[in-house]
């Protein structure tokens, strides 16, 4: 019983003196980097309203999907148990062309795992309109699917950031 006691106490110390709190230390790198990733976002974020000035997005925005805060159908949109027309659908699949030039520029994130987050977010976007355009889901259900996917990648985004600059 006391080589029982024994072990666990040379255990307890054993593993006791492994574990060190030791608090991250922020690097001038860190610095560069979140000002290199906010640059990249100002400007992913500058193409993104660029796009949405197009008659394509603000078709899509009224009738399909809410791309932006002031959407003036947000709530039908994502209530609608419509399925997409075809002359929706084209206008959608034009609308999403114009993004790529927007997708391109997350490339220049200074992070591996930051630039997966948008490549990650892009794929499962793309089934969303895929679904969508193939009529397997209805109009509020896409938005419903996207805005879930928005919010995750958001969230996703900032905890990578928050663990690769030391915050």
């Amino acid at each position: 019983m006391k080589n029982i006691y024994r072990g666990i106490a040379l255990l307890v110390i054993l593993l006791s003196g492994c574990a060190t709190n030791v608090a991250p230390i922020n690097k001038p790198g860190n610095d560069v980097s979140i000002a290199k990733v906010n640059e990249v976002q100002k400007k992913i974020a500058s193409c993104v309203t660029e796009v949405n000035q197009s008659d394509d997005a603000k078709y899509v925005d009224e009738h399909i999907l809410v791309l932006t805060e002031r959407s003036p159908n947000a709530k039908e949109l994502f209530n609608s148990s419509d399925k997409i027309a075809s002359d929706q659908a084209a206008v959608l699949k034009r609308f999403k062309e114009s993004t790529l030039k927007c997708r391109d520029i997350t490339n220049e994130l200074p992070s591996p795992a930051l630039v997966a987050v948008y490549t990650n977010f892009y794929t499962n976007i793309d089934a969303v309109y895929k679904d969508l355009i193939d009529k397997r889901i209805t109009i509020g259900v896409a938005n419903q699917e996207r805005q879930m996917r928005i919010q995750y990648a958001k969230s996703r985004f900032a905890k990578i950031l928050k663990s690769e600059t030391g915050g």
